[in-house]
């Protein structure tokens, strides 16, 4: 960044056949242990036998990637997600123009950082000890800022940028200001000079005429061992303007002379996503009262529902200075020079992220099924016609104008056959930003206690379906019976309107069911109630004791 002033244990892989490329190469997918959910928006790394990372890709929103060996060789494969550990695979051969195929399965065991981060003594050259606070808020800096830099190079999505320059009278007085609006593919915000430069001549340093050129840390910088080994680290608790929020900050190392920077990488301590970079100017020549942070800047971050990184707000302050009065220069003023985005588009049209609408992101999933996810579910917003279906991952993304509270739901016929409905979710909705919320069929207790008030009793089990006529059609209050194996029927239940019926109560065994309406009686249904499963038509939906057995049943017919 340029101004200028005038006067995320092991790895389960499984090898499948695929299709040959031109050279050596690692592809396939990650996903979580157990539900298969796809992870986006991690990091998977191929390395050499010498440790040496020789390919990086970010998995996109449906888990996959595709790494490039330069050679033959043996490597290991490691995935690192933001928020959770690091998991390293066995090492693996790979042979001359070959390429395998692997589904990375990951156990999702996020980071826990202490409830009270003290600040310690600065760790100076090194990203700080193992296990450290410091070590782990450097590992997940350093993650986006490399995410940052990886889809910067990737030219995937359309930009629209509103840049601006400020002329300010104070740090917070009267200004003047340009707006200018860009669109296209976005390289980068701002620029630095090489890590070693700025080493070498400082952040601050005299440019042509009488102007001076103030340089930033872009994550290129931040990322080098240069920086690493001119700063020192330490962590820092949020301050009440940054509520949720941990700081890891950076000064210049003991000795340094030259103009240089300190600030601190905030980075939200539920998820350990990286937020923003506060930076100011040190060892410069200006009025000691001027107020701290005035010569500075800000840097604000954000991951695209789709796993990349990208910036989002940027600006740097620098004094515009007047006439030298000994013995400080007078500052007239300050310039301002930054912008933000305002959206980004796929390059199939998608918007993915817009200044001026609120976006809802998140996966919908099936409690009874092991958290397996919903495809196809209608997700809604309460109060309103906004509606998106999810795909088939359960994956969905909703964007609207609106802002405030409000809660989301959604529909599917999971729900339906087991004649319930979904619990609404609290969202905040802020333009500009992204809520995430997980939508679940709720769990099989929960749906025991709704179908069944006055609940159940050992070995009982509850029976639910509708009552339909030969020609599909619901038949209100059709009569429900019930038989035992060599017991007198009883008539336990009668649907609704709608032709829904609930039994509870039902004894774990071997049953007789029908229907009658009226003259009519439908056919007889042999249900014999399993210890394991919630059952939808004969069909077991999960792998744990449960007590809800879904048969729809029907009337119109003589009895066979």
């Amino acid at each position: 960044m340029r101004a200028s002033a005038a006067p995320a244990a092991a790895l389960m892989l499984s090898l499948a056949v695929a299709t040959p490329l031109r050279a050596q190469a690692v592809s396939g997918q990650l996903v979580e242990r157990g539900g298969g959910v796809p992870v986006g928006g991690a990091f998977v790394v191929l390395i050499n036998e010498d440790g040496v990372e020789v390919a990086r890709a970010l998995t996109g929103e449906s888990g996959t990637f595709l790494l490039r060996a330069p050679a033959p060789g043996t490597y290991r494969l490691r995935s690192k997600r933001i928020g959770f550990r690091l998991w390293e695979s066995p090492p693996m051969a790979l042979a001359d123009s070959e390429t395998r195929h692997f589904r990375l399965e990951v156990d999702a065991v996020p980071l826990r950082l202490p409830a009270v981060v003290v600040a310690g003594r600065p760790q100076c050259g090194t990203r700080g000890e193992a296990g450290t606070v410091v070590a782990q808020l450097w590992e997940e800096a350093r993650e986006a800022l490399a995410a940052v830099q990886w889809t910067l190079g990737q030219r995937a999505h359309w930009y629209t940028l509103e840049r601006f320059e400020r002329e300010r009278t104070g740090v917070a007085g009267p200004l003047e200001e340009r707006r200018s609006t860009w669109s296209g593919y976005f390289g980068r915000p701002f620029g630095s000079i090489a890590a070693e430069d700025l080493a070498r001549r400082g952040y601050v340093a005299a440019a042509t005429g009488d102007s001076v050129d103030f340089y930033g840390p872009d994550a290129e910088v931040l990322l080098g061992d240069v920086f690493l080994s001119t700063h020192c680290f330490s962590a820092r608790q949020g301050r009440p303007e940054h509520p949720g929020l941990v700081g890891l900050a950076f000064e210049p190392a003991p000795g340094r002379s030259l103009p240089d920077v300190e600030g601190v990488l905030w980075i939200a301590v539920d998820g350990l996503e990286l937020r923003f970079l506060e930076f100011r100017y040190t060892q410069l020549r200006l009025p000691p009262d001027l107020p701290r942070g005035a010569v500075g800047g800000y840097v604000e971050f954000l991951r695209l529902p789709t796993g990349p990184w990208v910036v989002k707000h940027w600006w740097i302050r620098t004094p515009r200075l007047g006439r030298y009065t000994y013995p400080w220069p007078n500052i007239v003023g300050y310039r301002e020079t930054g912008g933000q985005v305002l959206t980004i588009t796929t390059g199939a049209g998608a918007v993915v992220y817009s200044v001026g609408e609120s976006l809802i992101e998140g996966y919908v999933v099936d409690s009874t099924r092991g958290g397996a996810p919903l495809p196809r579910a209608t997700v809604r917003l309460t109060g309103t016609d906004r509606a998106v279906s999810a795909d088939d991952r359960g994956q969905f993304q909703l964007s609207t104008s609106l802002e405030g509270a409000y809660r989301v739901w959604f529909t599917h016929p999971r729900l339906d056959s087991l004649g319930v409905l979904a619990e609404t979710t609290s969202v905040n909705l802020v333009r500009g930003s992204r809520a995430t919320v997980t939508l679940s069929v709720p769990p099989e207790p929960v749906l025991v206690g709704r179908l069944c008030p006055d609940g159940l009793r050992q070995g009982e089990r509850v029976i639910i379906g509708v009552v339909r006529d030969s020609t599909g059609g619901a038949v209100p209050d059709a009569e429900i019976h019930v038989q035992l194996s060599g017991k007198v029927p009883e008539a336990p239940g009668r649907a609704d309107h709608g032709g829904r019926f609930v039994i509870c109560g039902a004894p774990a065994t071997r049953l007789v069911v029908w229907a009658t309406a009226g003259p009519a009686r439908g056919p007889e249904v042999v249900l014999e109630f399993s210890e394991a499963g919630v059952w939808v038509d004969q069909k077991q939906f999960r792998n744990l004791p449960s007590r809800i057995w879904a048969q729809n049943l029907e009337v119109g017919r003589s009895r066979p």
